[in-house]
């Protein structure tokens, strides 16, 4: 019942990690996990003969399939542990190096196959084999996203911010491109080195794009373009596999540190049992600490339904989710009880609750975000998933109140909080549906996929 690869797909489109095939065992019931791990991995490289050879090799036009016969060649790397500082593409060559990598396809994995072979990545090994993925993998993401940023549209492409993006994706691409291929174990620990101050590096991605789009915004301001004429274009399906992407990244990067520092319960970042009900009551504490510091008061939040349910997921993902939503629907009821009572001190007590129902099924596990705070129009409905449309006031002067660390933290108004949960929710299998009674009240519904084994492809 388990997959098994493709093989009549070409030797650039990979469907994933993992072979599902059963691990051997030796004569004392033991599992011999070096050769788990080493079935889980080698078809990623069977299917990609180009990438065999010791840090690539030379690309020559012979060893090229047909729509990569006039591709660059390639370049030798350094193979000593240390990676060479790299600022982004330098020459015409490190831009056909890009545009090489960007024409490959990425694999898929899924959240089964994560658990499956991390269960299996106890040793110096499997942490080699997954290391070697990766070597191979991110340079092929990074590169294509490194392409849709420099073909953006209406001189999105060319803002200060989303040229500081573009340019730390060729910086991330070129480190490891130019680091030694991890056949050892303390190459091994070097690339994983390398790939935890990348994470470091890309934690304000988010912040930085929204902050492009509003550059792009105010620029078409100042040339008199108003309404639908300052963005013609939707850059909704392009950010978001652009965050889809970049969720994917941080999953198979986060995944493979973590298995360097195990945790009870936990095969790298993702939970084993994961229970949804006790991570909300964590982002129920976030949000409403964030909306006591903003409004004063915040909203009880009340859970009901199967608040036992367990299923492997990864506890971020659900915290981001959370609090995103939880966010929304707290401000929304304050904001509408402000309305109602402009001269009362609110309380607590004069708040209706928002109620957070857990229900389990055969396929989903399905979470429900109920509050009373006025609903949203429909005719705002239709652009409740672009990255431009929020109904809690100007973008940009949130994101210049960032910049004063003495101010209130900001509490929504970004736009890209219900995108990116929906994102995150994707990126497995799952969704994030809304439905909404204006003059009552937003329910949110979180769907999420029991089995893991639903296959995203990441564009």
């Amino acid at each position: 019942g388990q997959r098994a690869c493709n093989g009549g797909r070409s030797e650039a489109l990979v469907r994933g990690i993992g072979t599902g095939r059963s691990v051997r065992r030796n004569g004392k019931g033991a599992v011999s996990v070096a050769s788990a791990a080493e079935k889980m991995l080698p078809r990623v490289w069977a299917a990609r003969p180009l990438l065999r050879s010791s840090s690539l090799g030379p690309l020559t036009a012979a060893r090229l399939p047909a729509c990569h016969a006039n591709a660059p060649s390639g370049r030798r790397f350094p193979t000593s542990a240390a990676a060479v500082t790299a600022e982004g593409a330098e020459n015409v060559e490190d831009e056909h190096e890009i545009m090489f990598y960007s024409m490959r396809h990425a694999a898929t994995v899924t959240l089964k196959e994560m658990h499956q072979f991390g269960a299996q990545a106890n040793n110096k090994r499997a942490l080699i084999l997954a290391a070697q993925f990766l070597h191979e993998e991110l340079p092929i993401r990074l590169a294509r996203r490194v392409r849709e940023l420099k073909k953006l549209p209406y001189g999105l492409g060319d803002t200060k911010s989303i040229t500081q993006v573009r340019k730390m994706y060729e910086k991330s691409f070129f480190e490891i491109r130019r680091h030694a291929k991890p056949i050892t174990p303390d190459l091994e620990a070097n690339f994983t080195k390398l790939m935890d101050n990348m994470m470091v590096e890309h934690n304000n991605v988010q912040a930085t794009i929204a902050a492009g789009l509003q550059e792009l915004d105010r620029g078409r301001t100042d040339m008199g373009e108003t309404g639908q004429q300052r963005l013609p274009f939707d850059f909704g399906q392009f950010l978001d596999r652009f965050y889809l992407s970049r969720v994917g990244m941080r999953v198979l990067v986060g995944q493979h540190i973590m298995l360097h520092h195990p945790q009870e319960g936990f095969i790298g970042i993702i939970q084993s049992e994961c229970q949804p009900a006790f991570v909300c009551g964590h982002a129920i504490e976030d949000a409403q600490a964030i909306c006591k510091l903003s409004y004063g008061v915040a909203p009880h939040v009340r859970l009901e339904g199967n608040i036992d349910m367990k299923l492997p997921y990864i506890p971020e993902h659900l915290h981001y989710m959370f609090f995103e939503l939880l966010k929304n629907s707290m401000r929304a009821v304050v904001e509408r009880a402000k309305e109602k009572y402009p001269e009362k001190e609110l309380r607590m007590g004069d708040l209706p609750p928002v109620v957070v129902v857990f229900a389990e099924g055969a396929e989903d596990a399905t979470i429900k975000i109920s509050d009373k705070g006025g609903g949203i129009p429909r005719s705002g409905m239709n652009r409740l998933w672009t990255y431009s449309f929020t109904t809690a006031g100007n973008t940009s002067e949130k994101i210049e109140r960032l910049k004063d660390e003495k101010a209130k933290p900001v509490m929504a108004g970004f736009a890209h909080g219900l995108p990116l949960s929906r994102i995150h929710a994707r990126a497995f299998g799952g969704d994030i549906q809304v439905m909404s009674m204006q003059g009552y009240g937003t329910d949110v519904y979180i769907h999420l996929s029991k089995m893991g084994d639903v296959e995203v492809a990441v564009p």
